[in-house]
């Protein structure tokens, strides 16, 4: 079985939505998933997509020919995470097994894989390689005063992270109350408070430094990397 399963959850993007204010001016998303085609490790890695159909069939898109494909009809963020996590756990992975929840416009840096798997080495519970900007206020200082690092890579405690994250598939069965919760309700999923409580009940969240991956917004790219150049 390989080390990381990955679940990246597509919906149907209309033109429209292309010319959000929130976006690079590089933004595209079908390069977006070409980026994760192209640094995929299939030796470490399988991936299945979710696929929300709610607002268009998968076959007027870019992942027509996609096989590794789960179809849901939700229409809503909270609600295709949930039925993401649910699918999830009726698999039967080893307990060791990394599940790396990715959505639909994340950019990876090349060996990304490596680093995940890297990152489990320390003694942490859930592990980002999304790298926050907005995690470098006041406010956070108390957790970002401690950088830890490994053979591959440095890493830094942080209090939240958004739906993209990774985690043992053991500790996704622990935390499945929790996982839920913060999304039944919610629209997007309150990922921020979900963490928040996780992190009070002493599980631990690490995330690279540099990042290995970005939220496609403006403001919340990862610092530090020209990411336009990876797509």
């Amino acid at each position: 079985m390989k080390k990381i399963q990955v679940f990246l959850r597509h919906c149907y993007y209309s033109h429209l939505q292309y010319s959000n204010n929130n976006r690079p001016e590089w933004w595209d998303k079908e390069k977006v998933f070409n980026n994760f085609k192209k640094t995929l490790n299939k030796k470490t890695t399988d991936y299945t997509i979710i696929y929300d159909k709610h607002h268009g069939e998968r076959a007027d898109t870019f992942l027509k020919d996609e096989e590794n494909v789960y179809e849901i009809d939700c229409g809503k963020e909270s609600l295709s995470f949930i039925e993401t996590l649910d699918y999830i756990l009726t698999q039967n992975f080893d307990d060791d097994t990394i599940i790396y929840f990715v959505e639909d416009d994340y950019i990876h840096r090349p060996n990304w894989d490596k680093i995940l798997i890297d990152g489990f080495n320390l003694p942490v519970d859930y592990v980002t390689l999304y790298d926050h900007g907005d995690k470098y206020q006041e406010m956070y200082k108390d957790f970002m005063t401690k950088v830890l690092h490994t053979e591959l890579s440095h890493w830094i405690p942080t209090p939240s992270t958004t739906n993209t994250f990774a985690t043992k598939f053991k500790t996704l069965k622990e935390d499945y109350i929790i996982q839920k919760k913060w999304s039944v309700g919610y629209e997007p999923s309150a990922d921020h408070a979900k963490f928040i409580e996780l992190s009070q009940r002493k599980r631990i969240l690490i995330s690279a430094l540099p990042g290995y991956s970005t939220h496609c917004q403006k403001e919340f790219l990862s610092p530090c990397i020209n990411w336009e150049k990876y797509l």
